[in-house]
């Protein structure tokens, strides 16, 4: 789902336009289809870039005369799977490409040829014989012609000559035999040149008029087009067409960017907002973060760095001046002093650090607190669309990743030190040698320019590397928690190799970024200490002798590399640094969820029942509608029962009230006035949500039963447990109600952890809504019963909405609605749908046949488990 995005952003951000990509995988989750090439094209257009899709022989692609490039095509992956990647550009017999699993690369046009996907579809013979005939077909078999050494008149007569045809037949025969040739002539069969020309000619004339057996010449693998044998129907030719597809991309005017005409069809929020967006700037957000605590500390800190690099000098040049001063102390209490005073100086130079160090590491620290502070903060109120937009296991990486932050005024701190020791070394290099200013200035200038001229492409290949240890991390956390269907399908070997694929492309990506670093840094070092031994050597040779101060000058000139290789390796380290902070900051430029905590709640009492209308509506998600047509309106106080076939639409019109989900078309109100995300936080309050779903956490059982409802659901505890027929759970458990429950409720079998989500919420109070998708599931049919009876009791007079696949239970509710494909088809008391022959009744008579076949067939052997005890045959 995510190539989709990737390739988009990495087109309009080749055409200067930037776009959030983070945005653009949020709207792949509703309004848009990341998956399919139509939604793309549509999309693309609608954010200003030119997209036509089109389908064209490979060898077609990649021809000037084709103007396919740059293009947004389909390949297919090492696993079968289809994939997104953007062509860029096209150098000699080199693609650049971006490939969203990889990441860009430069790879052989031969090579990438063989990842194309060959998509085969059936059209219509007199369209391909229209399209077949234009510039658009001609011209670059035109091409492929002369590529065979011919002239532009004998491709000219060639083609003319299959023009003649009225038909299908010679053009795909021209094209089939041009492909035979060219393969010939790259298997080294036969050469360019008169020769390819009379093969071209003889199987073009023998296929043309073969038109019983077409493929008596030339085999079915090199046509393009071939009559499609599974067209049924009898008046209409149709040709079975294989080819690549792709997007041919003609530019980028940015019209999105732009106020959209009256008539022009509006874009969806998710792109607007993608457009919107201005670019991240992670530096930036995290000087903000410093700058709250007060520019004071940082600037004393910046100053005391930089008394230290000049007292640094200083101690150098008092080394030097104890040479010419050593002759004029002629006692030795006097050179002791002069020692003394030196090693005081160097021990004050060393005790400077200490502050430094010290203020650096506490800046570390309260720069990674506030960071942490505010993602807290940031992290209740960002949409579920956000999440759901993210992996799981790339959230839990970001959040381990935090920690380096603290590294960062270090790193800071270092560099404008070993800066500022480079510029005070320049000086004081000039100062002794006048004449090898320049040199000495190309020393720094290439010490400089080199890392920040290099940033860009190290930065690309440590994001490289982090997106696959990120695809690392995810897949071993869906192993582990695959571990046991893994095993019992004897799937390891599949899984062994799906990571193996996954760790060469991580060890590949760093190997490059070793590969890029290693090299900069050596070419840097090479270039520096050529310099500085140009440096000396002119110097020597100019001054004939050496002098006092040359000692210094070879120690400054030759401590210019040794800087500036430093200063290499900490700049190296910034592109991982900004990919860390920019993954860090991307919650908390996102949208957040409106809050409605200062907003009046709807309308009627806190205790009151809830009433709700929904009026044509339409709810999409990742571009497909899931809820459609939809006209219901719920009464305060009203049970109803929703049933209907898996994947029908039941759970999804629980979440358009738990606000999951947003309606595309339509309006809703509640209590008769529209839902707005001021009045939807409210209803949320007074909601009683019970799905196998909801996490059970790893705390005590009373901690899980009062989780949504604080200290107050104590003194209800009691009550929600009886109601919940908990007792017999609290029985079994150790340490009674402050037992641990685990992660997931893993001590507790799965029925016993749906009676606890049951019970917490019965311990909630003031609710106005009750949702219950499958709230049942996992506990016997008899106890399911008894806690349908005690759900209705508990909840009587509050709006109730009831998902269940038990449609024998739902006859006593009030109303039942039956859903298919997306609609509300039935709409009706139990009663009445069960004396009609609806869709209703069909699911009743369904269950009770498959409850029959089993109690009474002889096929299934029937075991009584009681107390965690096998009890033998029933």
């Amino acid at each position: 789902m995510d190539c989709g995005p990737a390739v988009l952003k990495s087109l309009l951000e080749g055409f200067g336009v930037p776009v959030s990509y983070g945005r653009l995988r949020e709207a792949c989750q509703t309004e848009v289809d990341g998956t399919s090439i139509d939604t793309i094209e549509m999309v693309a257009n609608q954010l200003g870039v030119d997209a036509e899709q089109m389908m064209l022989p490979a060898d077609h692609l990649f021809l000037r005369e084709a103007g396919a490039i740059p293009a947004l095509i389909i390949v297919q992956q090492s696993n079968g799977g289809t994939h997104f990647v953007v062509i860029w550009r096209q150098l000699g017999g080199w693609l650049q490409v971006m490939d969203p699993s990889i990441g860009r690369r430069w790879v052989r046009r031969s090579r990438f040829v063989k990842e194309l996907y060959s998509h085969q579809t059936s059209v219509p013979a007199d369209d391909w014989r229209s399209w077949a005939a234009s510039d658009e077909f001609l011209r670059p078999l035109q091409e492929r012609i002369r590529h065979l050494d011919a002239t532009d008149s004998v491709a000219a007569e060639f083609s003319e000559k299959a023009l003649a045809d009225p038909g299908w037949l010679s053009l795909g025969a021209l094209d089939a035999s041009v492909r035979l040739v060219q393969s010939l002539i790259d298997a080294g069969g036969i050469s360019t040149g008169p020769s390819a020309i009379r093969l071209l000619n003889a199987l073009f004339n023998e296929t043309r008029s073969s038109t019983f057996d077409i493929f008596k010449v030339i085999p079915p693998s090199y046509w393009a087009v071939t009559p499609d044998l599974n067209s049924t129907d009898p008046l209409e030719l149709r040709l079975a067409l294989r080819g690549a597809v792709l997007l041919r991309i003609g530019g980028c005017d940015a019209p999105g960017l732009e106020p959209s005409a009256d008539d022009a069809p509006a874009l969806p929020a998710e792109l607007e907002a993608a457009l919107r967006e201005p670019p991240t700037r992670p530096l930036s957000a995290l000087l903000n973060l410093i700058r709250d605590e007060g520019a004071i500390r940082p600037l004393a800190l910046v100053a005391a760095a930089s008394a230290a690099v000049i007292a640094l000098l200083i101690e150098t040049l008092l080394f030097r001046a104890m040479l010419d001063v050593s002759r004029l102390l002629n006692l030795g209490g006097e050179r002791l002093v002069a020692l003394v005073a030196l090693l005081i100086f160097a021990a004050l130079l060393l005790l400077l650090q200490v502050p430094i160090v010290t203020e650096t590491l506490r800046l570390g620290r309260q720069t990674e607190i506030r960071l942490r502070i505010a993602l807290l903060r940031k992290m209740p109120r960002l949409t579920d669309h956000y999440f759901q937009s993210r992996a799981i296991s790339d959230m839990a990486d970001r959040s381990h990743a935090i920690h380096a932050v603290r590294q960062l005024p270090g790193l800071a701190v270092h560099l404008m030190q070993g800066l500022c020791e480079l510029l005070a070394t320049l000086a004081g290099t000039i100062v002794i040698d006048p004449h090898g200013a320049l040199l000495a200035v190309a020393i720094v200038a290439t010490a400089v320019a080199i890392p920040l001229a290099s940033q860009s492409m190290v930065r690309e290949r440590d994001l490289r590397v982090r997106n696959h240890s990120a695809a690392l991390s995810g897949f071993y956390l869906d192993a582990l928690l695959g571990i046991v269907p893994v095993r019992a399908h004897r799937a390891e070997r599949a899984v062994r190799r799906q990571h193996e694929a996954l760790l060469v492309e991580w060890a590949r990506a760093g190997r490059r970024r070793l590969t890029a670093t290693t090299s900069l840094d050596g070419a840097q070092s090479f270039v520096c200490a050529a310099l500085a031994g140009w440096l000396l050597f002119s110097h020597f040779m100019r001054i004939g002798a050496v002098t006092g101060g040359d000692l210094l000058l070879v120690y400054w000139t030759l401590k210019l590399p040794a800087v500036a290789h430093s200063l290499a390796m900490l700049t190296q380290q910034l592109p991982a640094q900004q990919n860390v902070l920019a993954r860090l900051m991307e919650p908390l430029s996102a949208p957040e969820e409106e809050s409605g905590c200062d907003s009046p709640s709807p309308t009627g009492a806190p205790s009151s029942a809830i009433s709700f209308t929904i009026s044509d509506g339409a709810v999409l998600a990742a571009g497909h509608r899931i809820l459609q047509d939809i006209n219901l309106a719920i009464r305060p106080g009203e049970h109803v029962a929703i049933v209907g076939a898996s994947g029908a639409g039941k759970s999804s019109l629980l979440g358009l009230l738990l606000g999951w989900h947003r309606l595309s078309a339509g309006t809703i109100s509640l209590d008769g006035m529209p839902l707005t995300p001021e009045t939807h936080e409210a209803l949320r309050q007074s909601t009683a949500w019970i799905d196998p779903a909801i996490q059970i956490w790893n705390r005590s059982f009373a901690e899980n039963l009062s989780y949504s409802s604080g200290d107050q659901a104590l003194e209800r505890l009691g009550e929600a447990i009886d109601t919940a027929t908990l007792r017999d759970v609290l029985r079994n458990l150790p340490e009674g109600l402050q037992t641990k429950l685990g992660e997931g409720g893993a001590l507790i079998s799965g029925g016993e952890g749906q009676r606890v989500r049951l019970g917490r919420a019965f311990a909630q109070q003031d609710v106005r809504l009750a949702l219950l998708d499958e709230p049942f599931r996992g506990i016997d049919r008899d106890r399911r019963r008894s806690l349908l009876v005690n759900v209705r009791s508990r909840w009587r007079g509050v709006t109730l909405l009831c998902v269940t696949h038990d449609v024998s239970e739902t006859r006593l509710f009030d109303r039942v609605l039956v859903i298919d494909d997306g609609r509300i088809i039935e709409d009706g008391q139990p009663e009445q749908l069960t004396a009609l022959p609806s869709r209703y009744r069909q699911l009743l008579n369904a269950e009770r046949d498959v409850l029959g076949q089993l109690s009474e067939s002889g096929d299934w052997r029937r075991v009584a488990i009681r107390d965690g005890r096998v009890h033998g045959d029933t």
